[in-house]
């Protein structure tokens, strides 16, 4: 299965040549495939993590 073409596909391009606009509208992207399921949320890593498994 495809992700499918971003719905702020257009801010994308526009923010092409700036890094912190690009990150935005990515980030948007992400929660788009997310609230669709195409994949999961990203793991919390502000906690520890055991070394034991």
């Amino acid at each position: 299965m495809s992700a499918p073409k971003p719905a702020n596909f257009r801010a994308l391009a526009d923010a092409w040549d700036s890094p912190i606009a690009y990150a935005v509208e990515l980030a948007k992207y992400y929660s788009q495939l997310n609230e669709a399921g195409y994949i999961m949320p990203a793991p919390d890593i502000t906690t520890e993590r055991n070394t034991d498994d």
